[in-house]
């Protein structure tokens, strides 16, 4: 419990009890519990989505599910963002100095850019998914759903595979115990495996009954896709 209250509240705006609160020495057991989190976002988007696009257009409902998202993870990783695109785009090639604009609390003018391409691009993509085929109502569901659970598993991925390069100074380096990071990008994995596993039963099922026929033979395609489609998405 413990491992997926500090997830919860690492990931999201929501403020969990002191009890729950684990030392950075063991801080490392809720990255287990990172796609499981992406899954309920996930969930709230998706919700909130369907619940906006009965009385606004689609266009207005993706807008705001977008800012519903930013909201719920209180935008900690557009924020990482806007430093990694002021310190590469810096036109500075010692490692270094990279590293200290990065650090630095103010935004750039790359940072800004990246910001806004960032939620250009989300927009678009969701606005398509939504618009392109409603006869795939059930995928573009699908998509929103799983695509927070694949950002946050990409996220135990790369704290598990990689140093981290700021150091000390950095939110991740509370993540330091090698083995937990190894277990947590095992057993993330698995649940992620799982989760899309789900999804192409529903899927299928889905589109093999109830006179929904016709587009079954472009379901193996789109649930390909989906994975390139959830990369994209996700942030």
């Amino acid at each position: 419990m413990n491992g997926f209250m500090n997830a919860l509240g690492f990931l999201t705006i929501i403020k969990i009890p002191g009890k729950y609160i684990q030392s950075k020495t063991k801080i490392s057991d809720s990255l287990v519990y990172f796609p499981l989190i992406g899954l309920f976002i996930g969930a709230a988007i998706s919700g909130f989505y369907f619940a906006l696009n009965l009385v606004i257009p689609v266009f207005l409902s993706t807008i705001l599910m977008i800012i519903l998202q930013t909201i719920i993870t209180g935008g900690a990783h557009i924020d990482g963002l806007c430093d990694m695109s002021d310190g590469i785009f810096s036109g500075r090639s010692d490692k270094k100095k990279i590293l200290e604009i990065m650090k630095k609390s103010d935004i750039g003018v790359y940072g800004v850019l990246a910001i806004i391409f960032l939620l250009l691009l989300k927009i678009s993509l969701i606005y398509y998914l939504a618009e392109i085929n409603p006869s795939h109502i059930l995928f573009f569901y699908l998509v929103i759903l799983f695509m927070p659970a694949f950002g946050r598993w990409s996220m135990v991925y790369l704290i598990g595979r990689y140093s981290n390069a700021r150091g000390s100074s950095s939110l991740a380096s509370i993540f330091t115990d090698k083995k937990n990071k190894k277990k947590g990008v095992y057993l993330s994995s698995i649940y992620l495996f799982l989760l899309f596993l789900g999804a192409y039963i529903i899927a299928g099922n889905f589109f093999t009954s109830g006179g929904q026929a016709v587009f079954s033979s472009g379901i193996t395609d789109d649930l390909s896709g989906i994975f390139v489609i959830i990369y994209l998405l996700a942030k």
